[in-house]
């Protein structure tokens, strides 16, 4: 199952991308009309979808782990399309432009860094190349935007390097995870271009903090695919394009380190949330890109993004709150 989020005057709305063409189903929508035509009244059925039904990934995950309701809300919607018995109004236009970031705005967002071979001359993971140390860090979570917005390019750098990840979106609260049980806490997938300038980062004595965080440094999307329709996930082609120019094509079995590794080695110190997600590293071929670039991602069986990077636009430094009151001599 897919879950996509279209952006509406009133909120984002959790929506099903595949139930119909060039239309996007609102999940809570959905349902209300499900009771309505199993005997519900409409004023009824209404309160109670909001009820059920958490209007963004965290919050659903957190209530409800498999995702059953919901689940059950998208296979009534597949058979009530040629029933009839869903209606327009259940649905949202498709535009790019009004998708955003489907995993909403989890609790923690974390990037391993070291993951793959630097370069396509090195042999592949698990054959002869040397294990790099699992490392990461957090990003943040104002640094998300949608599969199809515009990326902002910082005023003040002059590298910014965009990297094509498999995100991996957390199902239950974990801790101290084993390696061998650790896919049972993953809730499902998402493509995301985990962004940073190196220039800032080298400013800040080579913290990523303040690099990695930058607005639209965390492009995800354009849905959030559950886990069983992703079965082999270190399997899966990650090919990233700039102006048409393929730079990155790579897989997820190059991996040093694979999921389950990464997650019982943080959640030794993390606590992880439902909605969480960690971004687990990017084959070679990142390179810089500059305003003007158009950028368009592809991992198997999540989607495809493509990103124009513009200028950031200029935001005069608000005059520092002087505050100061003048004590003036007597005399």
């Amino acid at each position: 199952m897919k879950l996509a989020i279209r952006r509406t005057y009133l909120g984002d709305r959790l929506s099903l991308p595949d139930v119909i063409d060039g239309r996007l189903v609102d999940v809570q929508a959905a349902y209300a009309r499900m009771l309505e035509t199993r005997g519900s009244h409409r004023d009824d059925a209404i309160p109670r979808s909001r009820r059920e039904i958490a209007e963004t990934l965290p919050g659903l995950l957190q209530s409800d782990p498999d995702l059953a309701l919901v689940r059950a809300v998208h296979e009534w919607a597949l058979a009530a399309v040629d029933t009839g018995d869903l209606t327009a109004d259940c649905t949202w236009s498709a535009e790019k432009e009004l998708f955003g970031p489907p995993i909403g705005r989890p609790h923690t967002i974390w990037g391993m860094t070291a993951n793959y071979p630097r370069d396509r001359q090195a042999p592949p993971a698990g054959e002869g190349a040397p294990r790099r140390r699992l490392q990461g860090f957090l990003k943040a979570a104002g640094a998300l935007a949608g599969p199809y917005d515009n990326f902002l390019y910082p005023a003040m750098s002059q590298r910014v390097d965009p990297e094509l990840e498999l995100g991996v979106v957390i199902g239950r609260r974990c801790r101290a995870l084993e390696p061998e049980t650790a896919m049972a806490a993953v809730a499902g997938y998402v493509a995301f271009v985990d962004a940073g300038a190196r220039d800032v980062s080298e400013l800040d004595n080579h913290r990523m903090d303040r690099g990695k965080g930058f607005d639209t440094f965390g492009l995800v999307g354009p849905w959030f695919v559950t886990a069983d329709e992703i079965p082999e996930p270190h399997s899966l082609s990650v090919r990233f394009w700039v102006n048409g120019e393929l730079r990155q094509d790579g897989n997820t079995s190059e991996m040093f380190h694979d999921i389950p590794e990464q997650l019982s080695w943080l959640t030794e110190a993390l606590t992880l949330a439902p909605g969480d997600v960690v971004s687990t590293g990017t084959p070679p071929g990142v390179r810089s890109v500059r305003p003007g670039d158009v950028m368009r991602g592809e991992i198997e069986g999540l989607g495809v993004m493509e990103n124009e990077v513009v200028p950031e636009p200029s935001r005069p430094r608000a005059a520092a709150a002087i505050g100061a009151t003048a004590i003036g001599a007597t005399g």
